[in-house]
């Protein structure tokens, strides 16, 4: 009877081991979704919409990460106010940040282009900003710069060390 329940106990031991092989904690994919949409309105209005060729969720964090091209469209009114577009992002849900990656452009619908290697949208604040270097084009200036903050619109924004050719209007 020792023998068995020596022989029992070591047995166990054993697929102990090998269940915990099988189910390491390695963080996997829980969910992921092809040609996607996400909708983010405020007290039923539409705030912003997010189109993805890829998201995925992982089972260790609390971060979306999105890729095979990001669309982000702002919106006021239901009428699109500014898009931003990415190749990657990474949404953090517990933040409430996005977080665009590689490739980023913002434009406004009038006539500025904001060019980065990574910007984040606060979706609490509304805010639009990076530590980055910066390059805005509009119709008549390029303007250079490190570290930017704006509002969604892109219609208010502040730009650090600039650089660039700027057109002034000078009043006699």
């Amino acid at each position: 009877m020792t023998r068995f329940f020596l022989l029992l106990l070591i047995f166990s031991c054993s697929n102990e081991n090998i269940i915990k092989d099988f189910s390491n904690d390695k963080n996997y994919s829980v969910e992921t979704t092809t040609n996607a949409s996400i909708t983010h309105t405020i007290n039923g209005k539409l705030k912003a919409k997010i189109d993805v060729g890829k998201m995925e969720r992982f089972n260790k964090d609390q971060i979306i990460y999105l890729s095979e091209g990001v669309k982000l469209n702002f919106y006021n009114n239901n009428t699109i106010t500014s898009t931003l577009t990415s190749e990657k992002a990474e949404i953090d849900e517990k933040n409430n940040l996005l977080k665009a990656l590689i490739n980023v452009t913002l434009t406004d619908k009038v006539e500025k282009t904001l060019n980065s290697s990574s910007l984040v949208w606060d979706r609490n604040s509304d805010d639009v900003y990076t530590k980055e270097n910066v390059t805005i084009k509009t119709n008549d200036e390029v303007i250079y710069g490190s570290g930017f903050k704006s509002d969604s619109k892109f219609e208010k924004y502040h730009i650090n060390d600039v650089k660039g050719n700027f057109s002034f209007n000078v009043e006699d």
